[in-house]
């Protein structure tokens, strides 16, 4: 009974998320821009899918983005997409463009005179009209085209404020901000990843041992960053429009099956593996979107120091709840009405998440 219904539920998701409709390139959950110092200017350039372009212009979600058909509204609204400053004075931007790129990729082109000094503070104000768990990094890369910082931004934390680089780098302390920024970059995706979180949840919760616990959170690390560094180094691809679904039904998936199998789900080391695979991708997408590799940012190190900050948050976390988790999972009242109250949550709201990527994303 339990492996027909594992079975049907599979082929289940997998039909929702290959649903025909438009398939976007690019992943429409996330986003991307990269500002460059030069002598004489600031440029930023802000890259999103179709959709996402479509809801920063306040159109239906339910209508299939045609972006060439509003491309002058798009143009006469670029400067608003995003906020400069300079200290507390604000930079008027003194060119602004939007092109149509392949992969139905959207790009804003900004051009902001070169600050005379710092700080500099973006705020991403794009992000207000956009779906509130769309997510997007921003880069500073200096004149000799380096990264000097990364940020994760979101809707509730959509302004960072980055130091103006002043004078040139060696290539040693170059590599040094480039480790700590995609390490930092790696903690902050896991930490504002809710979706990872809640998938994770949804597997422990079930779980009346420890070991039960180790070998599910070894099973996802494993799973997860082979298919991370795989996808980063463009050796497997999964488009955004199958990856994020795909993530939620996860998340659908494991919450239902807690409240089918009453018991420690046996076997679930596997399943937990497969979905790993899939979590992997959706990793990849955030160092793909800034351009992984790229001058200042050696490609393995880059890699390796985004997924040490993955698993860094990602350790965090579980010392926090697996203690929690344990101590719970002995008093009976948790099993028969908390733990089954848990997966409903779980499978409901990894059903709104399933919801809204297939139809509204």
């Amino acid at each position: 009974m339990t492996v027909t219904i594992r079975k049907n539920a599979g082929w289940i998701m997998l039909l929702i998320v290959l649903l025909p409709r438009p398939a976007p390139g690019h992943n429409p959950i996330t986003s991307w821009a990269v500002a460059r110092l030069h002598a004489d200017r600031l440029e930023l350039e802000v890259e999103m899918a179709a959709e996402s372009a479509w809801a920063f212009l306040g159109e239906p979600a339910n209508v299939p983005p045609n972006v060439a058909s509003v491309l002058p509204r798009l143009k006469a609204q670029a400067a608003s997409a995003y906020r400069v400053y300079a200290g507390e004075v604000q930079l008027t931007a003194l060119t602004s463009d939007v092109e149509l790129r392949e992969e139905d990729a959207v790009v804003f082109l900004l051009v902001y005179p070169r600050p005379p000094s710092g700080p500099l503070r973006f705020e991403a104000t794009y992000l207000q009209r956009l779906p509130a768990g769309h997510r997007t990094t921003l880069t500073l890369k200096d004149e000799a085209d380096a990264v000097r910082n990364t940020e994760l931004l979101t809707a509730t934390r959509a302004t960072v404020e980055l130091a103006l680089p002043t004078g040139a780098r060696s290539a040693d302390a170059r590599s040094a901000v480039s480790i700590w920024a995609f390490l930092k970059l790696g903690v902050e995706h896991l930490l504002t990843g809710y979706d990872h979180l809640l998938f994770l949840l949804g597997l422990l919760v079930a779980c009346r041992r420890f070991s039960s616990m180790a070998l599910m959170i070894t099973c996802f690390t494993l799973a997860h960053s082979l298919t991370l560094a795989l996808a980063a180094l463009d050796l497997v691809t999964l488009p955004g429009r199958v990856v994020e679904p795909l993530i939620a039904a996860s998340i659908v998936f494991v919450g239902v099956e807690n409240l089918i199998r009453r018991q420690e789900p046996s076997g679930r080391w596997a399943l937990t593996f497969t979905f790993g695979l899939v979590h992997g991708f959706g990793f990849a997408s955030v160092l793909k979107s800034i351009g992984l590799g790229s001058a200042g940012s050696p490609l393995l190190t880059s890699l390796f120091s985004f997924n040490l900050g993955i698993e860094l948050g990602q350790l965090a976390v579980t010392a926090l709840f697996l203690p929690l988790l344990l101590r719970l999972g002995k008093l009976p009242v948790f099993a028969r009405y908390s733990r089954p109250a848990i997966s409903i949550v779980v499978a409901l709201v990894g059903t709104y998440w399933l919801v809204e990527r297939v139809f509204f994303s």
